[in-house]
């Protein structure tokens, strides 16, 4: 059954005041917040209090904190390690096998051998079953082409476009906001950059309107960009470029509010409506056709960071994606229409960055869970709820924590890592040299892709 919710997207002002007295409440209450309390309170202090507990050695009270947390945040793959161990160490065997089943079953990777909690579970032949298929788990799968290399001095590429018109790949670059474009994958060449163009920054996503000639730049300012200015820290803005010359035809601030913003994610719908996502809040912006300012299309309070947008191939739905909490769906027809994506429990859908749609199907790419993974999801006929799950990549050698890419057909285009585990808040490298980013090439439709459950589905009908 489709969980569904209404929400008062409209209301902006009490959305803003919402979260401002969400983020002024004591963020560690004395006692546990009841459950309507904002998730972030609860999480604050559940965290408190398995630390604690876990300092004080207070097992049981641990492992009870651990499952407050981890209902809250359901895919977070630690929580139910956690778990696990907390379980074996209580001595109670089922719960710990139950939870490592679960993990199993979601296709996580996972390395039992270091935990010298496990060692009442080890004599138990589950036990060995499922640490073997869980270390399968983080074998690299998937067929990949490395369609290009990135400039060594474009630090930090975030975000990917392709133009299907002309065959040119777009990048562009949190630390030092430029975006550089290619038609072979060979040569980069600067398409903009801070210097030439009014009011960007760091460039957190492009997309593309190629009917009408734009590139739609998400930038904000960030400590890791190099021309960071305190004053203007937590200002977001969505610009549109001209799609040949590179010049900036328009910009739209995000409203001012006593909140920080930053635009993350981008979609455009056919009509040329743009859908932008905040990261910093939990809220999703509109700008159709011909407007003036950004609207005010989704907010609530109870997500906690918003990534990837996809619209489906009507236009008709618009699928979120919350790092810690899934994928959502909401309606575009103004009906205030919302649901949780219906999902097997066997979907992990924990770390999602990008999203994209493609012929009946979500393609995720999640790099918050083990392995990290791009995966592709069967919806049902109306869109709200998954039906078939297929690995596409998983576990490469080659990733670094990919987030993003860009959706051409069945043709992915994704970064085969990013750069923000090698940088400090203020985008120094940790080390020497930065790593190598690369654009890895993948086919989303691929024959040797097989539906999660198939193969045993095939040998129980004799096939």
């Amino acid at each position: 059954m489709h969980r569904f919710f209404v929400f008062g997207w409209l209301l902006v002002f009490s959305l803003v005041l919402g979260l401002a007295a969400a983020q002024a409440q004591p963020l560690l209450p004395p006692q546990a917040p009841p459950d309507n309390a904002p998730p972030g309170v609860r999480l604050a202090y559940w965290f408190q209090q398995a630390g604690q507990a876990f300092e004080n050695d207070r097992v049981d009270d641990w492992v009870a904190a651990t499952e407050q947390l981890h209902e809250l945040r359901p895919y977070n793959q630690d929580f139910m390690t956690h778990l696990v161990l907390g379980y074996a160490r209580q001595e109670n065997l089922s719960k710990a096998f139950e939870m490592m089943l679960h993990m199993q079953q979601q296709g996580l990777a996972q390395d039992w051998s270091s935990y010298e909690e496990l060692e009442p579970l080890r004599p138990h032949r589950l036990y060995g079953h499922l640490s073997d298929l869980m270390s399968e788990a983080g074998q690299p799968f998937g067929d990949f082409e490395i369609h290009s290399e990135l400039p060594a001095d474009l630090a930090m590429p975030e975000a990917i476009a392709l133009d299907r018109e002309s065959s040119r790949v777009f990048v562009g670059s949190i630390g030092n906001g430029s975006i550089v474009h290619s038609s072979d994958g060979q040569e980069w060449q600067r398409f903009a950059a801070p210097d030439s163009v009014e009011g960007l920054h760091a460039v957190f996503d492009l997309a593309i309107d190629s009917e009408r000639g734009y590139l739609w730049v998400a930038t904000g300012m960030v400590g890791q960009f190099a021309g960071f200015e305190e004053d203007k820290a937590g200002q977001s803005a969505l610009l549109q470029l001209d799609l040949e010359s590179g010049e900036r035809l328009a910009a739209f601030a995000v409203p001012a509010s006593a909140l920080d913003h930053l635009l993350g994610s981008l979609v455009v719908a056919a009509d040329g409506t743009v859908f932008a996502a905040d990261t910093r809040n939990p809220i999703v912006f509109r700008l159709p056709p011909g407007g003036e300012q950004l609207d005010l299309f989704f907010g609530n309070q109870n997500f906690s960071s918003l990534r990837g947008l996809a619209l489906s191939g009507d236009d008709g739905l618009l699928y979120m994606a919350d790092y810690e909490q899934g994928i959502f769906v909401l309606a575009t027809d103004g009906s205030n229409q919302g649901w949780k994506l219906a999902v097997p429990e066997t979907l992990n859908e924990g770390g999602i960055d990008g999203l994209y749609w493609w012929d009946g199907h979500l393609v995720a790419i999640q790099n918050g869970i083990s392995p990290q993974r791009v995966v592709r999801l069967k919806l049902g006929p109306d869109g709200l709820g998954v039906v078939g799950v297929a690995p596409v990549l998983a576990a490469l050698e080659i990733f670094d924590t990919p987030t993003f890419g860009a959706l051409d057909g069945s043709r992915l285009l994704l970064f085969s890592g990013s750069h923000w585990q090698h940088l400090d808040g203020r985008g120094k490298p940790l080390a020497e040299d930065l790593p190598t980013v690369r654009i890895l090439e993948a086919d989303v439709d691929s024959a040797a892709i097989m539906t999660v459950g198939e193969e045993a589905m095939r040998q129980l009908q004799g096939g």
